[in-house]
């Protein structure tokens, strides 16, 4: 039996008038040292409603006197394990004492109405901790099904004491992209000003506005408090308040505009939330969407089968016709009106909602890479593979997936490891060509980060070539130079494979959607309505990289300084693997500069690549016999129309023959320089060449180049 307090700033109200409730804690009617779930009728430990154990809890938090801001004590989480094992709960319902008997009675969670919540948080950031803190908002009474909000707290890890970022997300992924920052090693603030009836969330820091958002999952039933890797934070004067909503009779309302976002001239099709915030149901309205100039509207009629829109209940709007996106950041405008005939409905003021609609223009010959780690075990992570077909869908051929597995049939060790070092054992998570550093982020925000690195410029455009013997695969990639590379580039080639199948255990995709959480697929398919683990014969598993050369990082181009229009050439042999569908795989390659991020990429099926040609690279250690700041053999500009230019710099006297050659082996021009040392540049009159590609073959000593040159 938990202990009943008389507690003097901690008081529950329920203003039974018109059901209004209040509720503040400050924890010093406690004894230091009382597990807060244990003692107080208020507050409950995570397992103890998900399990139903009873006290002692094995993940309760303590009160403790070692902080405070009002009185002389907090609640304590000292993050002295990896992650908890604290994680308790207040429930937002006035009932006390609540239990897994009667948590199904309570008047929570709430949808309409006016809802607030405070609370005073000090966040260490000497060690143990990590200068972090974590808690979120359950939007369910049952903790565990439905998260509305995670408030995640991220110390820089190079910069522990200064200002650290909030990063704000639901259950469905979704970012509530608002950058703002909190002190360490003070007590601060935070605030949520909750408009449940007009999906309004508003942030305060120390009484100041951090903005708002409209969220995906409008409801909220519960505060979870939990110390997530090296947390250590303490928290005081935890509040909150509900006021409900009052009605109208016919008023229907617009709630919720999912995303719009894309490339110039793209298009896309508007879906808009409507919910009925009346008391009578909605069987008939019109939605409207305007952009640029074009409206379009959806006549719905017979709602419902003809039992209607029900009170306080919503539905997705899916527009039949698309807009055209216009470059830059415009306005969107929804409007629900007609609502049963009416010409205005009984609350105008909620009809219409606006949104961003965000459209760029892509930096030229840009492709962007996103590394999915996944595994078949992680319940979660069909939210990963959700995400990448997505990005297929909405971006193709301007992003490449890849899924990095772990733990499962088809892990690459390599590959796997060398994502790990980004995203630390989160799954599912991800990077963007590899711009993000630890934690990384989730797969939902991939097309977030593909729209800020989509724009930037390329330094390098690479071509795929191949050809197969046997079960060998040779890759050759070539990088047509576009502005000047220095420092420590690499190179790394890379298999992905799509339609991926298996059998046995191994190959079941544990799901934590089933029968919770709607997460629908491009292909229609709703996870929540596929069981806890899918079997191996109704999983295609796709993007799974298959294999990865010379390594993660990439290996070093051959030379540290290359100019605009020079071109050059690495190559990969991969071993097939038999199980390996070959009319389902992609090359894919990866340029990466000396911050190890992925500047461009390509991505061609087997195929196209042995169609595009495999050009050797010869003999690799010609680097040996290179010397200098411009120790290179480059040919440029490529393509060329008149002219080419072979430049080298040469260690040693050596003898030097170029030959250059149609694509189908017809040698068409040749010449031996004799004894040549030092720097040269050879040029060449290309001029009556018939347009095409053509090969380059350069003789150092016993050394043998072979450059592509296109002439156009």
């Amino acid at each position: 039996m938990k202990k009943l307090y008389t507690l003097l700033f901690a008081s529950l109200l329920a203003l039974t008038a018109n059901s209004q409730v209040s509720f503040c804690e400050n924890f010093d009617a406690l004894i230091v040292g009382d597990p807060i779930a244990e003692t107080s009728s208020s507050w409950n430990s995570w397992d103890e409603l998900m399990n139903g154990s009873i006290a002692p809890f094995i993940d309760d938090a303590l009160v403790s006197s070692i902080q405070s801001v009002s009185g002389s004590n907090s609640l304590h989480f000292p993050g002295t394990q990896a992650a908890g094992p604290e994680d308790v709960l207040l429930m937002f319902d006035p009932t006390l004492n609540i239990n897994t008997s009667n948590i199904n009675s309570l008047s929570t969670p709430y949808v309409v109405g006016e809802f607030t919540f405070s609370q005073m948080m000090y966040i260490r950031s000497a060690q143990p901790s990590n200068g972090g803190a974590y808690f979120n908002f359950q939007a369910e009474n049952t903790p565990g099904q439905l998260w509305a909000l995670e408030v995640e707290f991220i110390a820089d890890p190079n910069n522990p004491t200064d200002p650290g970022t909030i990063d704000m997300r639901n259950t469905g992924g979704t970012l509530m992209n608002l950058p703002f920052s909190y002190p360490m090693n003070t007590w601060f603030e935070i605030k949520f000003d909750i408009d449940l009836s007009n999906n309004d969330w508003e942030v305060f820091i120390d009484g100041q506005s951090q903005g708002s958002f409209a969220n995906t999952i409008n409801q909220i039933a519960s505060l979870d408090l939990y110390p997530n890797i090296s947390h250590e934070y303490y928290v005081d004067d935890v509040c909150y308040s509900y006021i409900p909503a009052t009605l109208f009779t016919n008023n229907g309302q617009v709630s919720n505009i999912s995303t719009i976002s894309g490339l110039t001239g793209q298009t896309r099709y508007p879906s808009v939330e409507i919910r009925n915030f009346g008391t009578d149901p909605i069987y008939s309205c019109d939605v409207t969407f305007d952009y640029n100039g074009t409206q379009m509207t959806e006549n719905l009629t017979n709602i419902g089968a003809g039992f209607g829109l029900l009170s306080l209940t919503s539905m997705q709007v899916d527009f039949l016709n698309s807009i055209t996106l216009i470059s830059g950041t415009n306005i969107g405008t929804a409007t629900i009106s007609n609502v049963n005939g009416a010409l205005q409905d009984d609350n105008p003021s909620d009809d219409v909602m606006t949104t961003q609609v965000v459209a760029i223009t892509p930096a030229e010959n840009k492709l962007v890479i996103g590394e999915e780690a996944t595994g078949t075990w992680c319940g979660w992570c069909p939210r990963g593979a959700v995400a990448l077909n997505e990005m297929d869908r909405d971006y193709p051929g301007y992003f490449q997936g890849i899924a990095v597995h772990d733990g499962d049939p088809m892990e690459n060790t390599d590959y796997n490891s060398g994502l790990f070092g980004f995203h630390g054992g989160s799954y599912p998570s991800g990077v963007v060509n590899r711009v993000m550093s630890s934690p990384a982020i989730d797969p939902s925000e991939f097309e977030q980060y593909f729209l800020q690195d989509i724009v930037v410029p390329a330094n390098g455009i690479i071509m795929n070539g191949a050809q197969q013997i046997g079960t060998t695969l040779e890759v050759s990639l070539s990088v047509d130079v576009t502005t000047a590379i220095n420092g420590n580039w690499k190179l790394a080639c890379v298999l992905i494979e799509d339609s991926v199948t298996g059998s046995g255990g191994q190959w079941y995709q544990s799901n934590s959607y089933a029968g919770s959480i709607s997460l629908i697929d491009v292909n229609g398919v709703d996870w929540m309505n596929l069981p806890n683990w899918v079997l191996d014969v109704d999983m295609v598993y796709r993007h799974v990289a298959r294999a990865i050369s010379p390594s993660f990082n990439g290996d070093p181009l051959e030379f540290s300084s290359y100019n605009a229009g020079e071109q050059f050439t690495k190559c990969y042999t991969f071993t097939l693997d038999p199980t390996w569908d070959l009319t389902q795989m992609h090359i894919v390659g990866m340029l990466i500069n000396t911050a190890n991020e992925i500047n461009n990429a390509s991505s061609t099926s087997i195929s196209t690549a042995v169609a595009n040609g495999y050009i050797s690279c010869g003999s690799t250690s010609i680097s040996n016999e290179l010397a200098g700041p411009d120790q290179l053999i480059t040919l440029y500009p490529n393509p060329a129309n008149s002219a080419a230019t072979l430049r080298m710099n040469l260690k040693t006297e050596e003898n030097v023959d170029v030959s250059i050659t149609t694509i189908d082996g017809k040698l068409i021009a040749k010449r031996d320089y004799g004894l040549m040392n030092g720097a040269h540049t050879l040029t060449f009159d290309i001029s009556n060449f018939s347009n095409g590609i053509y090969f380059v073959e350069t003789i150092v000593g016993d050394e043998v180049i072979t450059k592509k040159l296109i002439k156009e």
